[in-house]
């Protein structure tokens, strides 16, 4: 698709300091009403601290779209954030939007209402769609394409209007795409697009001949950095959805996307709309990472098109950046007479629906999502009665309410291609958060701190059978047997056998369990290289072996250093971590390393996922050497730290005086030598 882009702004800036906008994105739709005025789809990243709502959009008439915990990400330093929302403008509006003392950002809109002439109905504008902070290495020639659509088959163009970046970023005018060469300065620049449409007929003239129907605009940060190997770029696997794809959803449809890279990744940054459900990363056997994505399209105002991006970071390099679309299909109205009854005592759902509404089916090839639920039928009406609980029922959350759907379809048992209409009818039920019979209550899903108070996590290395939990690894449970090679072949190396990892918590909330989704080794404290100890909170075997512990708030991994293929003398060592908490007292956790096990989010509730690291640790053994304890990571702010005894004065103690009487051993070795020194003159002399 050809794309016509205006560049307002390209400036190169020093540094962008927090509170600052880093990227925007402006969408507009036409009202139901005809009116002269459209419905803008705001969506901008800001630097961390996340700014309220309010912060970023000052108008009253700004509307929040859903009460959600805000996307977030690590690259560019200091972090991100997502915030979006609506608000309704003139046809020819410029939105200026500011946060602080910071430069303002400019998005340009317009929309047309006339009649076209070629399909005899109201121009719709192009979308564009948002991508995560754009990294380049400095000598690392790359491709960024613009993502537009135009839900009309328009032709999409673009041109510079202003280029402040010089000969090193290019656009080309027939793709909308910034063609990187190489060779940039490292900063960070600001680029200003304006896409606009134009109707197919102009496909092969001069752009500046033809006048547009509609624009929208897209603001980007793109961060050059130094220092980086071009050909360790990330790749996302085949199991990772396309750029470009389309996924219809109808109402009360679900979206499962799984996004895999080929290596292990500091992050996967991910921008989509308000609602989705990013889980924690995890990285698999092979070393590669991976996040599943998932989305429920319930009632709300949201662009017909919706983006997502996303985008595979390591401390230097990012990969190609992908983004797909949801187009949320438009159903025709149910007419009069239809009845659609959510029986919450009998965990039931009816239907009835007139037989004047279904003209053209075959009523008997109608059925549910299970095929052996009965669907009845006379001749005025279908009727239809289901378990919530059976007939291929989904069951999920949408925001407070819990949501129950089944989808009523005509299907055609015949292969061949048939001009017999069909039929596609969600279903569903909507639970509300609170119920009116006495004593009334509400349910609602409360934020991270509110379930599970300011918690902090830690990374601790003891000996077998010392440190705190000394009583469960001296004769420790394993999850499974290890096999290593026998000891006496390793002390000959001077190397430490074995080393237990413990991973804590202090959270003191009832029933919340410790999750640890990965864990990798580097020889150097920056992590430019990393090695996998733990595969989405499982011991690969390679070395790595959990032991059970009776503490929920505590992982405790036997870690075999010769299996671990570890080369240097110090390790540094960085997990992902979070908490959960089932929402009834008889269910656990899902067991991330059980393959049966039900992970649905319905059931539990869990925090944000948090990086933690170690600070060095030895693996040469010595007479003397202690137990070490890891300061835990600054960065996983906004999780409250630590207070200094929970952490560093555990094995203070143990420290000190095996620190002392191994300097008392060496000031005895030396005073020993120097009485043999002075025996053997003594006896040259004589």
């Amino acid at each position: 698709m050809k794309a016509w882009t205006r560049t307002v702004c390209m400036l190169a800036l020093l540094h962008i300091a927090a509170g600052s906008i880093l990227s925007a994105a402006l969408n507009i739709e036409l009202l139901e009403d005809r009116s002269e005025q459209v419905r803008g789809h705001y969506s901008v990243v800001s630097t961390l601290p996340c700014p309220a709502p309010d912060e970023v959009c000052e108008d009253v008439n700004c509307l929040d779209p859903l009460s959600s915990s805000p996307v977030e990400g690590v690259f560019p330093s200091p972090g991100w954030c997502l915030r979006q929302w609506q608000k309704t403008i003139p046809l020819n509006h410029t939105s200026t939007l500011q946060l602080g003392s910071d430069g303002a950002v400019s998005l340009y809109s317009r929309a047309d209402l006339s009649i076209r002439s070629d399909t005899n109905s109201v121009n719709r504008p192009p979308y564009v769609s948002l991508p995560p902070p754009i990294r380049l290495g400095a000598g690392c020639p790359q491709e960024i394409p613009v993502h537009v659509m135009d839900l009309d088959g328009d032709e999409i163009r673009c041109h510079y209007e202003k280029n402040g970046l010089g000969e090193f970023m290019r656009l080309n005018e027939e793709t909308c795409t910034l063609l990187y060469g190489g060779g940039g300065y490292v900063g960070q620049y600001s680029v200003q697009i304006v896409v606009e449409d134009f109707p197919p007929s102009v496909k092969n003239q001069i752009h500046t001949e033809a006048k547009p129907f509609s624009a929208v605009s897209v603001h980007l940060l793109i961060t050059v950095e130094s220092g980086a190997d071009c050909s360790t770029v990330p790749q996302f696997t085949g199991v990772s959805p396309a750029g470009g794809a389309v996924i219809h959803v109808l109402p009360f449809g679900e979206v499962h996307l799984n996004i895999t890279v080929d290596s292990s990744v500091s992050e996967i940054a991910v921008i989509g709309p308000p609602g989705l459900f990013i889980s924690p990363m995890e990285t698999g056997r092979d070393s590669q990472s991976a996040v599943t994505l998932s989305w429920v399209r319930g009632p709300n105002q949201f662009a017909h098109l919706l983006s997502i991006c996303f985008a595979a970071n390591t401390q230097s390099l990012q990969s190609r950046i992908r983004c797909i679309w949801l187009q949320q299909t438009r159903t025709d109205p149910l007419p009069p007479g239809t009845e659609l009854k959510c029986m919450e005592r009998e965990l039931q759902m009816s239907l009835v629906l007139p037989m004047s509404f279904l003209e053209n089916l075959h009523i008997s090839d109608l059925q549910l999502n299970d095929p052996a639920c009965p669907v009845f039928h006379n001749t005025t009406h279908v009727t239809t009665t289901f378990s919530l609980t059976g007939c291929g029922t989904k069951r999920m959350h949408l925001g407070s309410e819990l949501l129950y759907t089944n989808t009523l379809r005509s299907i055609n048992p015949n292969s061949t291609i048939s001009r017999v209409a069909t039929l596609i009818l969600p279903l569903a039920c909507r639970i509300p958060g609170q119920q009116a019979k006495a004593p009334a209550f509400k349910i609602s899903i409360p934020s991270e701190v509110e379930t599970f108070g300011a918690v902090s996590f830690w990374i601790e290395f003891h000996f077998p059978g010392e440190g705190p939990m000394a009583a469960q690894t001296r004769l420790p449970r394993m999850r499974s047997f290890p096999q290593v090679r026998e000891a006496r072949e390793l002390r000959s190396t001077g190397r430490m056998e074995t080393l237990d990892l413990h991973v804590f918590s202090n959270c003191s909330l009832d029933r919340a369990e410790l999750m640890v989704g990965s864990c990798v080794e580097s020889d150097t404290q920056d992590f430019v290289n990393t090695r996998p100890l733990l595969n989405h909170g499982c011991a690969p075997g390679n070395g790595t072996f959990e032991i059970l512990t009776s503490t929920s708030t505590v992982r405790i991994y036997r870690l075999y250093l010769s299996s671990l293929g570890l080369m240097g003398d110090t390790m540094y060592v960085e997990c992902l971590v979070h908490l959960c908490v089932t929402t009834t007292q008889t269910q656990r956790c899902p067991d991330p390393c059980t393959d049966t096990a039900d992970k649905s989010l319905v059931n539990s509730i869990l925090t944000h996922n948090y990086p933690i690291r170690s600070g060095p640790v030895r693996l040469i053994t010595a007479p003397g050497t202690s137990s070490t304890t890891a300061n835990p990571n600054q960065n996983a702010e906004p999780v409250a730290q630590p207070p200094t005894s929970q952490v560093a004065a555990a094995s203070t103690s143990h420290t000190l005086d095996r620190g002392a009487f191994w300097v008392g051993a060496v000031s005895l070795a030396v005073l020993l030598l120097q009485v043999m020194e002075n025996v053997v003159e003594q006896f040259i002399t004589d």
